[in-house]
């Protein structure tokens, strides 16, 4: 994590925890979960090896979305989150590019599942993308507020 010499978080660590939010919407699972096995306590310990492949991506997704949702959007926010919580801070986007992304994701149509019990319509996918994208951008306005800051890596 980076950290300046006053110990106050730097903006690539905001972006760790914003890929971290990441994680939590596509899995619908908490950062932390003492009630899950060692294994997937930690939501990016136990993500990490799923969100590079389409294939295994689709065992972490949230089940409550029931199939409801674009596979190409999920892998892009999957590579994205993956990229939020690079070990090293400099390999991490800036929140610029992280709005730009999810704004993209916008034009995407297809479906895991086609047909469903639950369906959803096209406004509801459209509000959970534009939830994503006000939260990306309040990040982003965040960041531009303060000045920049010399950090040491902790």
């Amino acid at each position: 994590m980076n950290v300046n010499i006053a110990g106050h978080l730097t903006t690539k660590s905001d972006v760790y925890s914003f890929g971290v939010v990441l994680l939590e919407l596509l899995t619908g699972r908490r950062a932390t979960d003492k009630t899950r096995p060692k294994t997937e306590q930690n939501i990016v310990d136990w993500t990490k090896p799923y969100l590079s492949s389409s294939r295994r991506l689709r065992y972490i997704m949230d089940p409550r979305l029931a199939g409801q949702y674009s596979v190409k959007g999920a892998k892009e926010i999957a590579h994205l989150a993956l990229q939020c919580i690079s070990l090293h801070p400099k390999d991490r986007p800036r929140m610029a590019m992280i709005v730009e992304t999810l704004e993209s994701l916008e034009q995407f149509k297809d479906m895991a599942v086609t047909s469903g019990h639950w369906p959803i319509s096209s406004k509801s996918t459209k509000n959970v993308s534009s939830n994503i994208k006000v939260k990306a951008r309040a990040v982003s306005v965040n960041q531009k507020q303060h000045a920049p800051v010399k950090s040491i890596k902790t």
